[in-house]
């Protein structure tokens, strides 16, 4: 009886002690306020579109203090939201320690091709969105040059842009993409100065297919070199051109004008570095 009696009143003085120690654990955190903020940029080694300066800085900017507020007053929602309207941030999660420091995580948004026109350059994302570009970060993307309006880009030359970064080794063939007035495509190879008449955006997977089985079967026996344009705009065929007598003979000026400017810049960057190393 008399420690069936004990037990109860233990676990009463527990339940009265943990009670307390909740309401002064309470009452201390809603008077804690913030020592520090940490920035973590979780994807930073694969691209550099954001520091933590960024996400400090527009903070600051709208008026939102940390260090120094009270951790339970402070609006995580509207650090979140405020956070990620950053250009090159897709998404962040915000949460603080016991402690006093608060965390923001960021993921950057990912770029899949960059335009350039005369007039404009942006980055479409990986979920089809425009991004501005960067002044400290230029992503290694597809090119995309020419005549192309946002619509073009977003509705049809993006599945394109995708299926070819995709595979191995149309990403490894394929360095540009020019689109013409009219919205067909030329595709500018990484190696060599021929190039690749692809016609409208329908149609990609079938004329890709056939682009592959022409550069594995065709081209290893007459020579990369061998044509001047590919077309792959007819239904079930791959029509290619060779060089003209004038075409090569431009070609290899061209070549020799290149190869002179970049033995050039060799041979200056070679002398810059003698010259730091005395």
């Amino acid at each position: 009886m008399w420690r069936k009696i004990l037990n109860i009143l233990s676990w009463a003085i527990l339940a009265a002690y943990l009670g307390v120690s909740l309401w002064f654990t309470e009452g201390h955190l809603r008077q804690q306020t913030f020592k520090a903020v940490r920035v973590i940029v979780s994807d930073s080694l694969e691209s550099r579109f954001i520091q933590a300066a960024d996400v400090t800085d527009i903070l600051s900017g709208k008026g939102i203090r940390i260090v120094g507020s009270q951790i339970e007053s402070l609006n995580r929602d509207q650090v979140k939201s405020t956070v990620e309207t950053v250009p090159g941030v897709k998404d962040a999660v915000v949460y603080s320690t016991p402690g006093g420091i608060l965390f923001i995580t960021v993921w950057q948004r990912r770029p899949v091709m960059r335009y350039v026109s005369t007039y404009v350059s942006f980055y479409i994302d990986s979920e089809g969105k425009e991004m501005p570009i960067s002044d400290r970060y230029s992503a290694p993307v597809m090119m995309v040059t020419g005549a192309g309006d946002h619509k073009f880009l977003i509705d049809s030359l993006f599945e394109v842009v995708n299926y070819i970064i995709r595979d191995r080794f149309l990403n490894s063939l394929v360095s540009e993409i020019q689109v013409f007035p009219d919205h067909t495509l030329e595709l500018v190879p990484r190696v060599g100065d021929n190039r690749i008449f692809f016609g409208n955006a329908g149609d990609y997977e079938w004329k890709l297919a056939k682009l592959k089985v022409f550069y594995d079967q065709a081209l290893p026996n007459v020579g990369w070199d061998k044509y001047s344009k590919i077309n792959l705009a007819y239904s079930n065929q791959v029509v290619a051109r060779k060089w003209t007598k004038e075409q090569r003979m431009e070609r290899d000026s061209i070549r020799m004008v290149r190869d002179t400017l970049g033995e050039g810049e060799r041979k200056k960057a070679k002398e810059e570095r003698e010259i730091q190393d005395n």
